[in-house]
C-alpha cells in the first residue's frame, strides 16, 4: 500500500469588514486571514499541527497585506 503524507499550510478567512486603507487611501472591504500548518494524507488536510500564526489584514481593493493593528488606528 502506498501513502502520501505531508504537512501543508492553509489560510483561512476569519473575519471581514470595511476600513480606510492606508495604502490606497479609500474606504474598502478587508479580510482577516490566519494561517496554520496541517498534517495531510493524499493532499487532504486532516488536523492542525501548529497554533495560528499572526493574522493579517488584506485590503480587497489593492491587495496589500498589513498587520492587524491597522484596524485600531483607522476607523
Amino acid at each position: 500500500m502506498f501513502f502520501i503524507l505531508g504537512i501543508s499550510a492553509k489560510t483561512i478567512k476569519s473575519d471581514q469588514g470595511q476600513f480606510l486603507c492606508p495604502v490606497c487611501k479609500t474606504r474598502s472591504a478587508y479580510e482577516i486571514k490566519v494561517q496554520r500548518r496541517y498534517f495531510s494524507v493524499f493532499f487532504i488536510s486532516l488536523f492542525p499541527i501548529s497554533k495560528p500564526k499572526e493574522s493579517a489584514v488584506v485590503c480587497l481593493n489593492c491587495g496589500t497585506h498589513m498587520p492587524k493593528m491597522v484596524l485600531e488606528h483607522h476607523s
